[in-house]
């Protein structure tokens, strides 16, 4: 096949998927029909199915986008002179400028994991792929790769994830009702949590 014609296809996909990101999070995945995500596209319906034939397949690829999403993240925090500065340089631009179509995705995303095994599969990799990239990143921060800090490290990285995945639920569920102002406030505290979890030594509890 033309190398070409892949590189059209897979920007014609990226395209695809980010205008229907809009319907599942105002519909829900099982409120959204695939009349519905075609229509979003700009496209017919034998058209849209010949790039992704079910939800589940729009799903999966949502979740491989995030996937590699997550590594040029990390490619940054490891090509930075100052691994710490970047990291809390990234994370706060997330908190702040986290959509709410992405973080309603997200929700639909986990709840799609446990009717299918592929996504299932799809976001244990997701979720391994950070851990163990914070993990990295605070073993480079702190200069420290024992066996205890990375044992505290690894409690950390699980806090961490459980932190941002709560921040986005939060702003998900609340939906276009959000209070902006109590949602940076909100944003605030998860970042200054996110710092004290990052930078305080391994010998000690991060608070």
């Amino acid at each position: 096949m033309d190398t070409s014609t892949v590189d059209i296809a897979s920007q014609r996909a990226s395209d695809i998927l980010e205008k229907v990101k809009s319907v599942f999070a105002s519909h829900g995945f099982s409120g959204a029909s695939m009349q519905d995500l075609a229509q979003a596209a700009q496209m017919s319906v034998g058209n849209f199915y010949r790039y992704f034939p079910s939800k589940d397949a729009i799903i999966t690829a949502l979740v491989k986008r995030d996937l590699m999403q997550i590594e040029t993240f990390f490619d940054a925090v490891r090509a930075a002179d100052d691994p710490g500065a970047k990291f809390m340089e990234l994370f706060r631009l997330r908190i702040e400028t986290l959509p709410f179509q992405d973080a309603a995705l997200w929700s639909e995303a986990q709840a799609a994991s446990f009717r299918v095994p592929e996504i299932a599969t799809l976001m244990g990799a997701m979720e391994e792929t950070v851990r163990i990239n914070v993990v990295n990143a605070l073993v480079r921060i702190h200069g420290d790769d024992s066996a205890q800090a990375l044992e505290i490290f690894a409690t950390r990285a699980h806090f961490i994830m459980l932190l941002v995945h709560g921040f986005a639920q939060r702003k998900s569920c609340a939906g276009n009702s959000v209070n902006p102002v109590q949602s940076a406030a909100v944003g605030e505290l998860v970042l200054t949590t996110l710092h004290d979890t990052i930078f305080t030594p391994p010998a000690q509890p991060a608070v």
